[in-house]
């Protein structure tokens, strides 16, 4: 039988945790040599809404694992039997996935940088309240957002006069 790519379908947020699952398996069954790599997508981005408590992470392939080895019935009976995955694609019945097609994949995913991308929700003219900072608990009027810096300027009343505050998203929250 000849290596090929698979797929692991699983639920969603959980591969990592599968990953493990699976390569445990191996090592107690004596089939690591069987499997040569265990691929499971990087995040895609980090989305911040209004405050660094609520983080969501996407991925790009969320729900799947790809799989290079020789995957025999009992192999994927035992995977199939762990907890969280749905279904392997890939071998003779199912769908085979060419080795060029994951390879160049990988290394779109591997080689571009993933960096937090803030998903803000500000316009100008919004009543913000500043959440943490100097300026903790101050209210203001959006005048600038820049999306490019992640920053928004806003106007907040200090000693009574109207003062431009540049404001990181994390750090607003909209009223």
């Amino acid at each position: 039988m000849n290596k090929i790519w698979y797929s692991i379908q699983v639920w969603s947020g959980l591969e990592e945790d599968i990953k493990q699952k699976v390569e445990k398996l191996l090592e107690e069954k004596g089939m690591r040599e069987k499997i040569e790599r265990i691929f499971v997508p990087p995040p895609k981005e980090i989305e911040i809404v209004f405050s660094p408590e609520k983080q969501v992470t996407q991925r790009f392939y969320s729900g799947f694992i790809l799989v290079y080895g020789e995957l025999d019935e009992e192999i994927m009976n035992e995977i199939k039997k762990i907890k969280g995955v749905i279904n392997i694609v890939g071998g003779d019945k199912l769908y085979i996935f060419r080795t060029e097609e994951v390879e160049k994949l990988i290394s779109q995913l591997a080689v571009k940088e993933i960096k937090p991308k803030p998903r803000y929700q500000f316009m100008q003219g919004d009543r913000v309240r500043i959440t943490e900072g100097p300026f903790a608990n101050f209210i203001g009027i959006v005048d600038e957002v820049k999306p490019e810096k992640g920053k928004v300027k806003v106007l907040v009343s200090i000693f009574g006069r109207e003062t431009p505050v540049e404001i990181e998203f994390t750090y607003l929250q909209k009223i």
